[in-house]
């Protein structure tokens, strides 16, 4: 049984992803990544502006001197013209994440790259909300290349997926799974029945819904889940954008 069977969409109708790349055998600190992933593809991200990625904490942890920052990708096996590549500049992981790979709230991260994108067709970025911070409602949709079994042994896809997910209540994210770490600053989405859910390799892809205007907002950082992917009644977990936007634009606004 797959999950996360969304359709692949044209590359003009994705929510703009990132995927992180790496020359070498990369993906070694993904809670929601099982160590026998493919190579390469790690993570994935939101664009926000031309410079600015933004990612999961343990995303961030996981980058080397071999890791590329990719936007326009559609095809993991066959890049085409209209992927654009980028390396690192500097990067910012909250201060309050636990690190080493852990999960925990906080896992929110800031990638500069080196030299900006050029938007096109192809390549454009996500919204930031704005406002005070909320727990948002109804579905959102998850595009990215995780994995698309429900076993502890991946089966990643070739072309990005994205899903609709429903976005579990405030109530029933914190007080349904006692001891978990996640708090106030977490989001739960996902089918309770396993059939639609994030899962290894999703980490840091975003959690997108439609502002009045039509456009994208990226409100969700994928943090991660339980294993297998799809296990009834366990949801993904994200981080909750909305609590970081001071922390973000302090950040891209720094020196």
């Amino acid at each position: 049984r797959e999950i996360m069977c969304g359709n692949s969409w044209g590359l003009a109708l994705t929510p703009p992803t990132i995927l992180l790349r790496d020359a070498a055998e990369a993906a070694t600190i993904d809670p929601i990544r099982n160590d026998n992933a493919l190579a390469k593809h790690f993570c994935g991200g939101a664009l926000i502006n031309e410079r600015w990625v933004l990612t999961a904490g343990h995303c961030a942890e996981a980058f080397s001197q071999n890791t590329s920052v990719v936007a326009g990708a559609h095809s993991i096996k066959h890049p085409d013209e209209y992927e654009q590549r980028r390396t690192s500049k500097r990067m910012f992981i909250h201060e309050k994440y636990i690190g080493n790979g852990q999960v925990g709230p906080h896992d929110i991260a800031l990638i500069e790259v080196t030299e900006p994108f050029e938007f096109n067709k192809h390549v454009t970025s996500l919204r930031v909300p704005t406002g005070e911070a909320y727990y948002p409602t109804g579905h959102a949709t998850i595009s990215g290349w995780g994995s698309i079994s429900n076993s502890h042994v991946p089966s990643s896809p070739d072309k990005l997926l994205k899903a609709e997910l429903p976005i579990l209540s405030s109530e029933k994210c914190f007080n349904d799974y006692p001891g978990t770490p996640m708090d106030a600053t977490n989001i739960c989405a996902g089918e309770p029945s396993g059939s639609k859910a994030v899962c290894s390799g999703d980490s840091g892809s975003p959690l997108v819904q439609k502002n009045s205007n039509g456009e994208f907002e990226v409100h969700g950082v994928t943090s991660w889940t339980w294993m297998p992917c799809g296990t009834p009644g366990m949801t993904g977990v994200f981080v909750n954008v909305m609590h970081y936007l001071d922390w973000i634009n302090e950040k891209m606004n720094s020196e």
